[in-house]
């Protein structure tokens, strides 16, 4: 059963991620500055938003920073998926990887069709590395819960 919950929720995430991408390049930029300014009002990361804004990056960062982050997420639910058929850690970390990497692939295809878009093998790095770090938090996650359920028996 939470196999069948895992592939819903990973399925419904890359529908969100369609989503985002689906949006012209203007929508886009507009929702990334909607982001800066409102980190830009948090005490300590404020100061480095502020910091980034001179040096022009600031964008590319939250840009990039929300591709990784929602790569992570699509790994982590195609892992979840997976690891409750089989339990074998290794494997079902690289095939959710090679699935969120094809997902990743075909992203950047979909998005040369959008106005003002560009489909960029760099993302598609962004987006596996954005999974890699994912994956491995939480394979530390479980191996770390896996000990302590150990140590209470």
């Amino acid at each position: 059963m939470r196999k069948k919950i895992f592939l819903i929720l990973a399925i419904l995430w890359m529908c969100v991620i369609f989503y985002m991408s689906n949006q012209p390049s203007h929508i886009s930029s507009a929702q990334s500055s909607g982001v800066i300014n409102v980190l830009s009002n948090v005490p300590v990361i404020g100061a480095a938003i502020d910091i980034m804004m001179v040096n022009g990056i600031a964008q590319f960062v939250i840009r990039k920073s929300a591709h990784m982050f929602s790569y992570a997420i699509l790994a982590i639910l195609w892992f979840m998926s997976i690891y409750e058929s089989n339990k074998y850690i290794k494997k079902t970390f690289i095939t959710s990887l090679f699935f969120t990497f094809i997902y990743a692939c075909t992203d950047e295809v979909h998005q040369l069709f959008i106005p003002g878009r560009s489909g960029e093998i760099r993302d598609v790095l962004v987006d596996s590395t954005g999974a890699i770090i994912g994956l491995c938090v939480l394979v530390i996650i479980i191996k770390f819960v896996n000990k302590k359920s150990y140590k209470l028996l």
